[in-house]
């Protein structure tokens, strides 16, 4: 298993976080456009089960999640939202 990591997004753009199989720790929002973040349990693409899905503010935020991944993750952000993924 990968160690843990993180990834900062801040484009509208669909990111692999994780292509292997894991966990999702937080989704920090730390500003940027508001748009729509979508977070799929997914190795390679934007398809799948939804981890997630949220329309943010450009307002601070932290969101916990805890998760097991089955096959990875794929975040996907419909705006140029400032964010941090963190993922091992």
């Amino acid at each position: 298993m990968e160690d843990n990591k993180y990834v900062y997004i801040s484009t509208a753009a669909t990111t692999v976080v994780r292509s292997t199989a894991g966990s999702l720790h937080t989704v920090v929002v730390q500003g940027g456009t508001a748009g729509t973040i979508i977070g799929y349990d997914n190795a390679s693409s934007a398809a799948g089960n939804v981890v997630f899905s949220f329309d943010s503010t450009n307002t601070p935020n932290t969101y916990s999640f805890d998760v097991d991944l089955i096959n990875g993750l794929v975040v996907v952000t419909g705006a140029a939202t400032k964010l941090t993924v963190s993922a091992s």
